[in-house]
């Protein structure tokens, strides 16, 4: 029994991890002020590392309230910022850095992942177009080209811009899994199911390739292959909804309706907004009633 093309993937949000962290302490004075300064940025960079955004931002506006010429703690507050999903302010910040360090080109990558969350893509484009004169051999570059034609829904020039960056780096990770997800979204199951198995052989057993490759083995009709698969995933990474809805859609096409049900519930209960699932939800109902 094979899914409807209209049927979605999900698939764990990994961004790519092209947001830049600086950690470099810029010297100020006179001593005790220094002094205070770089506790304060040291408490907010672990902060920062240990995912508590919010105290981060907290301590990085103190650092600056005590010095606003510290690039370092934009950069820092700006991942931050976009961590906790305030984009515009994230924007705001890289810009500061941009304008205090225009030779800092890494920047870039931050802020075209920004207008990116703010759909201003015309002017991560351009970011990316500049990028490329200066890293032109860079997989890196081409990689966060793909996502923004992903974004876009353009999966075609996604998949040509992921095949770039695996010429430029056969072993990038993240432009494997990326093209098999621009595969899938083509309705190209078989060669989705390829390009994520190249993938696993780079990171084995990597959930983010797991979980999508479940679903080209379900577009395929391989229900078993696609039910082992997901497996994996779950149990490398528990309660993730995308995964517990996925290995939900493989039941309702196996008939294990019971299962299925119970499966989407608890996605739900985990994420009650995910669309996904709300959508299997449906099928599964409409399934029951046949």
């Amino acid at each position: 029994m094979h899914p409807s093309l209209t049927e979605k993937i999900q698939v764990m949000r990994n961004a790519n991890n092209v947001l830049l962290l600086l950690v470099i302490f810029t010297a100020c004075s006179p001593i005790n002020r220094q002094n205070k300064i770089k506790h304060t940025f040291d408490a907010a960079n672990q902060k920062l590392e240990d995912a508590y955004f919010e105290d981060a931002i907290v301590l990085y506006s103190k650092v600056l309230e005590l010095d606003h010429e510290i690039v370092d703690a934009y950069m820092n507050r700006g991942v931050a910022y976009f961590e906790t999903g305030h984009y515009a302010l994230a924007l705001a910040d890289y810009n500061h850095v941009r304008q205090m360090k225009p030779e800092f080109h890494g920047i870039l990558f931050n802020r075209i992942n920004a207008y990116m969350e703010m759909n201003r893509m015309e002017m991560a484009a351009t970011d990316i177009d500049f990028l490329k004169t200066i890293y032109p051999d860079t997989a890196l570059i081409w990689n966060v080209e793909g996502l923004m034609f992903g974004k876009q829904k353009d999966y075609m020039r996604g998949k040509a811009s992921f095949k770039i960056a695996l010429a430029k780096d056969a072993r990038n990770f993240d432009a494997a899994v990326n093209l098999g997800v621009m595969h899938f979204h083509l309705n190209e199951f078989d060669s989705a199911e390829l390009a994520l198995t190249k993938a696993l052989k780079l990171h084995e057993n990597a959930p983010e390739a797991l979980n999508p490759l479940s679903l080209a083995l379900l577009h395929q009709g391989k229900l078993d292959e696609a039910d082992a698969v997901i497996d994996k995933a779950i149990a490398l990474v528990r309660d993730q909804p995308y995964f517990l809805n996925n290995k939900g859609l493989i039941q309702i096409h196996k008939g294990k309706y019971e299962l299925a049900d119970s499966l989407i519930t608890q996605s739900l209960k985990l994420d009650p907004t995910n669309q996904s699932a709300l959508d299997n939800s449906r099928l599964l109902k409409e399934k029951q009633n046949d």
